[in-house]
């Protein structure tokens, strides 16, 4: 089911989470990276949809669940801009240095082991 509230954007990005903790334990960690993405994400359009005023809610929704553009971090960093957000400088200097991309799916993850039946 789509999410139709900040909350269920919240939620989805808590359940990521918790994939992607799973996943980087198991030392997963390109799969970790993808789903840690889609964390950081669905976060921000949970600011996004909580700070659009409700007249503007139904035409936002459609645009941050529509289309590979609104995965991209950049650009929901700008929407938040457009909204009057800023991110605090420490947390803006770590953006920077995330290259994360929907194309991640395709990349083998080096960090996958092989699995061994026990001995």
């Amino acid at each position: 089911m789509p999410p139709t509230t900040s909350r269920d954007f919240q939620k989805a990005a808590a359940q990521r989470l918790t994939t992607a903790e799973t996943l980087l334990r198991e030392k997963h960690n390109l799969d970790a990276q993808y789903l840690g993405g889609y964390t950081v994400g669905c976060c921000l359009k949970a600011l996004i949809f909580e700070l659009t005023p409700i007249t503007d809610k139904a035409e936002k929704l459609k645009e941050i669940t529509s289309g590979a553009r609104m995965h991209r971090p950049e650009v929901l960093l700008g929407e938040l801009r457009n909204l009057g957000v800023s991110l605090p400088l420490d947390l803006a200097k770590r953006m920077r240095r995330f290259d994360w991309t929907t194309e991640l799916r395709y990349e083998p993850d080096a960090g996958i082991r092989e699995r061994r039946p026990p001995s």
